[in-house]
């Protein structure tokens, strides 16, 4: 029988990842990493992950890092699973793929420079998170509009683009970003957060927290 482990941190984006192994029903292993506290850098970690980030998952000893991908054989490897639509058209079909590279590569990125510009530059920050807003709310009202025609991104099937897109905005809103100027992505994160897989995903963060001692308030996750 094989085993998937998911290495993951409470709050990151690894809880896009968490919540579609939940949504599948698949049998894995979570493993916390601190990340608060550089565990990410520790050499057994590194062993597993050089890059030295979250998430990452392992399947019988292999390990496959960034959401896309992993969310990509997720959704190979678990079709029953529903966690990216499926026509049968190839083309079609790689939408799914580019739309997790989208949150991933683009999306991503503009949060961090909204929540820690410091990531960014050894020099002066000024500017950066400034930027990093001005690129969010051009991508949130491409956002807002198509959720506004539909009760998911692709219409009226979830999918765990959902997630990641839920994960993106309610995390930028931690900081600069004003979800309350988006209605539709307002009522959307109500939605997501109201999935029985979220909430199971969102119950381990939170018994992560209290069994790794881990420097989060559980409350805010």
């Amino acid at each position: 029988m094989s085993q998937t482990v998911l290495y993951a941190y409470p709050g990151a984006c690894s809880r896009v990842t968490l919540t579609a192994l939940e949504e599948a029903g698949a049998p894995y292993l979570d493993r916390w990493i601190d990340i608060r506290a550089d565990q990410q850098y520790s050499p057994d970690y590194i062993a597993q992950n050089r890059k030295a980030k979250v998430p990452a998952l392992s399947v019988d000893g292999k390990t496959l890092t960034e959401n896309p991908a992993i969310l990509f054989y997720l959704h190979q490897s678990l079709p029953d699973a529903g966690l990216l639509p499926r026509s049968g058209d190839l083309f079609d079909d790689a939408r799914g793929l580019s739309d997790l590279a989208w949150c991933a590569s683009m999306l991503h990125p503009m949060v961090r420079q909204i929540r820690n510009p410091k990531k960014w530059t050894k020099g002066d920050v000024s500017g950066i998170a400034e930027d990093g807003l001005e690129k969010l709310n051009k991508e949130a009202s491409f956002v807002e509009k198509t959720l506004s025609k539909s009760t998911w991104w692709y219409g009226e099937q979830w999918s765990i683009v959902d997630v990641y897109l839920y994960w993106v905005f309610s995390t930028a809103a931690k900081g600069a970003f004003n979800m309350e100027d988006y209605p539709a992505l307002a009522a959307h994160a109500e939605r997501v957060r109201a999935r029985p897989s979220f909430q199971r995903a969102l119950a381990r963060e939170r018994a992560a927290v209290t069994d790794n001692k881990l420097n989060i308030d559980a409350s805010k996750l």
